[in-house]
C-alpha cells in the first residue's frame, strides 16, 4: 500500500506541530505541501528525523510548494518548461521509479480579485497550461497524479451558498470550465468516486466563523489517470484538524493506492 497526501499547509513553520502530528498519525509515504510561505533555504528541516526527504519549490512570503517522501523511495526530480508555470513557485513534477507513477503538486492561482484583469488572466492561463500537461502526459500513456489545492469549486454543491462565489475567482463558470477540461483530458477526480458533491469540503475560511456554521469548500483534489484509478483504495479527509490549535484553513486530504 502507498499512502500519498496533500495539505494546503498555509506556512509551513506555523503549522509544524500540526504536520509531524499528522504525519506520525497517517504514515504517508509522500505528502504534497501547498503554501509553505518560505524560501527554500528557510524550509525548516524537520523531516529527516521523520524518516523523510524533501523536494522544495520556495518563495518568500507567499506561495511555495514542498514534496516530502520517505528516504527508501526512488525518485526522478522533473521539471516544466512552461513559462507561466514557472513563474510562480506553484508545483513540484516527480517520478517515483520503483512505482511507476508522475505526481505533480499543485497550487493553482487563487485569482481574486476577478476584477483585477492581470490576476484572472493569469489564474486562467495557468489552468490552460496544465491542462496542455496533462494531455501529454495521457497521450504518451504516463501514470500519474496531480494533487493539491486547485483553487476551484468544480460543482455548485461543493460550497454551502455557491450564489455567494458565483462572481469570484473560484468559483467563475470561465475557471469551473478550465478544471472540467483538465478533467476531460482523461483523468478522474477521485472524491467523485466515493462521495456525492456537499458531502465533504476541504477548506473553512478564518472569516464569519466558517467553520463553526461548516460553511466549507471542497477545492483541494486528486486527479489520476486512467490505470493508477483501479489501484485507489480510498481517500481521507482529516476534518479534525481544521479544529485544533491554529490550524490552516485547509485540511489534510490522502489516499490509499493499492501499489
Amino acid at each position: 500500500m502507498t499512502i500519498i497526501a496533500s495539505w494546503n499547509i498555509n506556512s509551513v513553520r506555523t503549522r509544524l506541530d500540526l504536520l509531524k502530528k499528522f504525519i506520525n498519525q497517517i504514515n504517508p509515504d509522500v505528502v504534497l505541501l501547498q503554501e509553505i510561505k518560505c524560501t527554500n533555504e528557510d524550509f525548516p528541516d524537520f523531516y529527516s528525523n521523520l524518516g523523510f526527504k524533501a523536494i522544495i519549490n520556495g518563495q518568500k512570503g507567499k506561495y511555495g510548494v514542498a514534496t516530502l517522501l520517505k528516504k527508501e523511495i526512488r525518485f526522478e526530480n522533473l521539471s516544466f518548461e512552461l513559462e507561466v508555470i514557472k513563474k510562480e513557485s506553484r508545483t513540484n513534477f516527480i517520478y517515483l521509479k520503483d512505482l511507476n507513477l508522475k505526481i505533480i503538486n499543485v497550487y493553482t492561482p487563487n485569482g481574486n480579485p476577478i476584477e483585477n484583469e492581470t490576476k484572472f488572466k493569469f489564474k486562467i492561463q495557468w489552468l490552460e497550461n496544465m491542462k496542455r500537461i496533462s494531455k501529454g502526459l495521457i497521450a504518451n500513456y504516463d501514470n500519474f497524479i496531480i494533487g493539491g489545492d486547485f483553487n476551484v469549486i468544480e460543482h455548485k454543491d461543493d460550497v454551502t451558498n455557491f450564489k455567494i462565489w458565483e462572481n469570484d475567482a473560484l468559483g467563475d463558470l470561465e475557471v469551473r470550465r478550465k478544471f472540467r477540461e483538465i478533467l476531460y483530458s482523461g483523468l478522474t477526480n477521485i472524491v467523485r468516486l466515493y462521495y456525492k458533491p456537499g458531502e465533504k469540503f476541504s477548506f473553512w475560511d478564518y472569516q464569519k466563523a466558517s467553520w463553526e456554521r461548516n460553511d466549507g469548500l471542497l477545492i483541494d483534489h486528486f486527479l489520476a489517470s486512467p490505470k493508477i484509478l483501479g489501484y485507489v483504495k480510498s481517500i481521507n479527509f482529516e476534518t479534525k484538524y481544521r479544529g485544533m490549535e491554529k490550524p490552516s484553513d485547509h485540511v489534510p486530504i490522502w489516499i490509499n493506492l493499492d501499489i
